[in-house]
């Protein structure tokens, strides 16, 4: 089982799902936030500090880790604007905030804490002074995810119970997603297309975000893409419902192989050698859905790839059950 605290600057370089879900989010606080004061709270390695700063923003980045931090500010301390404390953040939390910040960036950080509930009371207490919150978690719960720097499972409902305690919350749902994507040998740049051919279930959404404070902005009037894809959303269920269907698909072809042909026969050998290969990637999948929400989809489609003959393995066992 994969497991992290922390997404690296080299994760969130590579074209991956991972790398799409962490930046979008900050995109989308970046956009929300504007000019204004924010307090970045788990900043991490600070790529999301230096992504509000670009928008505008004075940021500050905070985190519980002192080597994360010396290598936030090593990348990005830089840059205009941005600053890094080592702090705990429920503690931090404690400060007169409305007097330094007008907003705080929270991401994937309440799952992380002790007592949740305490940094929440803690927040609606600067909610209700006028300080804007960005918050995320993760659903945990949904996906079955076993993290062990996850001291809380949120899903829809807790994520929902959470929240509710802020008067002004606007609650929007983040989806990992698959598309196409066209491009010639002259393309030089891209040009994005969302199609929501339907609602996608919010009790599957992959991430939760409360924006506090913001009122009727214009961010929540569309939805928004990280990707650079004619894209349509898909259903996380869809997702496990296809893994599992694949299995059972392989289950049943190697069956089918062996009473249909046995085992001395020239073919049934092929086919088998064939299985024994597929057997590997087989149980890559099923690790897969094992890890954390978003890397699932990759290792899936990474593990379908690699098995030799598969479309060959299919049509023989449907000749075979067609007589």
């Amino acid at each position: 089982m994969e497991e992290q605290e922390r997404v690296s600057l080299t994760e969130l370089a590579e074209p991956t799902l991972v790398a799409a879900g962490h930046v979008h989010r900050y995109r989308f606080a970046a956009a929300l936030c504007g000019a204004a004061r924010v307090l970045d709270l788990g900043c991490g390695i600070g790529y999301g500090s230096q992504i509000l700063a670009e928008a505008g923003a004075s940021v500050t980045g905070v985190d519980n880790d002192g080597p994360t931090i010396e290598e936030a500010r090593a990348n990005f301390g830089a840059a205009d604007g941005v600053t890094f404390e080592t702090a705990d953040a429920e503690q931090y939390l404690h400060q007169a905030l409305p007097a330094s910040f007008d907003v705080v960036v929270a991401f994937e950080v309440l799952e992380h804490l002790p007592h949740p509930e305490r940094a929440l009371d803690l927040l609606e207490a600067h909610a209700a002074a006028g300080l804007k919150l960005v918050l995320s978690v993760p659903n945990s719960r949904a996906f079955d995810e076993e993290n062990r720097f996850h001291l809380t499972d949120f899903g829809f409902d807790e994520a929902m119970a959470a929240f509710s305690r802020f008067e002004d919350v606007e609650v929007v749902y983040q989806y990992i997603a698959e598309g196409s994507i066209i491009q010639g040998e002259r393309a030089e740049g891209l040009k994005a297309e969302l199609v929501l051919h339907e609602r996608a279930e919010r009790d599957y959404a992959n991430h939760f975000i409360a924006c506090v404070n913001f009122g009727s902005s214009p961010a929540f009037a569309d939805a928004s893409a990280r990707v650079h894809l004619a894209i349509a959303a898909n259903l996380n269920r869809m997702m496990f419902s296809l893994a599992s269907a694949h299995w059972e698909q392989y289950r049943i072809n190697v069956r089918l192989a062996r009473e249909r042909l046995g085992v001395a026969d020239s073919a049934a050998a092929t086919v088998m050698q064939r299985a024994r290969q597929s057997d590997v990637v087989a149980e890559e999948v099923r690790r897969a859905l094992d890890r954390p929400r978003y890397r699932f989809v990759d290792a899936i489609r990474a593990g379908l790839a690699r098995i030799p003959g598969l479309d060959r393995l299919i049509r023989l066992a449907g000749r075979l059950v067609s007589r």
